[in-house]
């Protein structure tokens, strides 16, 4: 009875709360009774909080879970009391479909930051499509509506509860993620005013048809797997022995796989199938996912393609493990059933019904509404805004050539890359994979490179990659830079297109390289 009058009485105090006009700070239990329905474009409701208590190295926060009409799911996590003035939206991936990206945010959580994600507008995990079925409201939210409507929820709500303007927005994200960071500079320039759009999907017209050529280049007329894990493996070892020493230094990294002209059919069995060479079928395996999708015609339906080096990620993305379908069969097979077409073929349609002459066109209903790339930033640029991108050389999700051609589009369109270098740069990781993982230095601190850019106008000339010994895995944010101890390897990773090239000293330490325009 009690904890009922509690309520009823904040309540009764809250009832002409209008939330973005009230200067007291707004408690976290009282949250949910604060009027947030005139949100401009995101009448919100919050429906639950709780005080999580201190917990080195977080502190204590209000843990905010609510929604934005009609079903735009959002959680945010706001200091009690070390909030630094700062919000981080951390995006999620795949088809997203939860909040639980949000964890991502625990480094800047610690140090202050209030920290906001959302599902995108649906439940789900993030390889299942279902709830797109026949549902353009909810394919909207996905991608575009649902990222800018909590944004401008969660500053309201950050702002009630903190009783303070929010001082400075940012945005990190990456795959997914990564398209929410471009479309939000391109279509809602005021809602950041920096932005970390890692490996970002949308940016290349090839999207999930690169997913579902790549698994089905490695099925036979019987839906049998041709090229094995351990083939994976033996042709990834020829690659890094023609290609590892064009950076001068052989470390099991290729600088930039675009100088790399390896042929699987050098190593093709000459007398009879063995495990040190591939049979006929498997070289035609190779070349297929190296080249990417084709119409009937053997014209070239985009040109992002997997590069030389990414071959250990195939496994199992395109080449499934353990006798299973790979990876990409299954979120591809969403991908087309529930989201590409305007007209959505359901259930029953299987990734083989794919027409590479028909239905590359009909992609152009889903190509509206996901396209992240515009290169018209003339407005996130007018307001000062900063964008940071980053990619794994080694991206079997998103290949990288995706944002390197974004890149040079904005450079087109926004005056050369000297002109846009005052608020776009990008970084390409040697060996990493999708958004973490790979041979490589996968572990970077963009988000204080970015703070330093748009409050101090620093430029991010350069970012310290780390691999860690014990990594926290995928979807983590370690603290970095990490204790000596951890560290694996470290690399400087240069704007794009400078390299880093070995100088002396250990090559395992970032000290021993320098600064190098790229190979023509």
């Amino acid at each position: 009875m009690t904890r009922f009058i509690q309520i009823f009485a904040l309540a009764t105090m809250l009832a002409p709360f209008a939330a973005p006009a009230e200067a007291q700070p707004v408690p976290c239990a009282a949250l949910p009774f604060a009027d947030f329905s005139q949100v401009p474009d995101a009448p919100a409701q919050v429906f639950a909080t709780e005080t999580v208590q201190a917990s080195a190295p977080l502190p204590a926060y209000c843990r905010v879970e609510g929604y934005v009409s009609p079903t735009i799911g959002f959680e945010i996590r706001i200091p009690e009391d070390s909030w630094n003035g700062k919000m981080l939206f951390q995006g999620c991936g795949g088809f997203c479909g939860s909040t639980a990206s949000i964890r991502q945010c625990d480094d800047a959580l610690a140090r202050g930051y209030a920290c906001v994600a959302t599902d995108l507008g649906h439940k789900g995990t993030p390889l299942d499509g279902k709830w797109a079925y026949n549902n353009p409201q909810g394919e909207i939210d996905f991608y575009y509506r649902a990222t800018h409507a909590t944004a401008q929820a969660a500053k309201a709500i950050i702002a009630a509860a903190t009783g303070g303007d929010i001082s400075r927005s940012y945005f990190r994200g990456c795959s997914t993620g990564g398209r929410q960071g471009l479309i939000s500079a391109q279509r809602f320039p005021a809602d950041f005013d920096g932005i970390i759009a890692a490996a970002p999907a949308g940016v290349s017209p090839g999207g999930g048809l690169h997913l579902i050529w790549s698994a089905l280049a490695n099925q036979d007329d019987a839906g049998n797997q041709i090229l094995t894990p351990q083939k994976v493996a033996l042709l990834h070892g020829a690659v890094v022995a023609a290609c590892d020493a064009h950076d001068g230094l052989e470390d099991g990294l290729i600088t930039d796989p675009r100088t790399c002209t390896f042929d699987p059919a050098d190593m093709q069995c000459r007398r009879r199938p063995g495990e040190d060479c591939f049979t006929g079928p498997e070289v035609q395996v190779i070349r297929k996912i190296y080249q990417g999708a084709v119409d009937s015609s053997g014209a070239p339906l985009y040109h992002a393609v997997p590069m030389p080096g990414s071959e250990p990620n195939w496994v199992p993305a395109y080449v499934g493990a353990g006798g299973q379908k790979p990876i990409y069969y299954f979120f591809g097979g969403d991908f087309f059933r529930y989201v590409a077409f305007a007209e959505d073929p359901g259930p029953s349609w299987m990734p083989e019904d794919f027409d590479y002459d028909r239905d590359p066109p009909r992609m152009g209903y889903n190509r509206h509404l996901n396209n992240a790339a515009s290169p018209d930033l003339r407005a996130f640029v007018s307001r000062g805004g900063k964008l940071i991108s980053y990619q794994g050389w080694s991206d079997q999700s998103v290949p990288p050539l995706g944002v390197v051609d974004y890149l040079e589009d904005v450079q087109r369109f926004m005056g050369g890359p000297d002109a846009v270098s005052e608020f776009y740069r990008l970084f390409m990781l040697p060996g990493v994979a999708h958004c973490s993982g790979g041979e490589g230095p996968d572990r970077v601190d963009a988000l204080r490179s970015l703070e330093a850019w748009v409050e101090d106008g620093t430029a991010p000339e350069s970012l310290i990659a780390y691999k860690l010994k014990n990594d926290p895995g995928f979807g983590s944010v370690p603290h970095l830079p990490p204790a000596d101890e951890n560290i694996e390897m470290s690399r400087p990773v240069y704007a794009y297109p400078d390299v880093a090239r070995y100088v002396d000293g250990d090559p395992n330490d970032w000290q021993s390289f320098q600064r190098v325009a790229p190979n023509p």
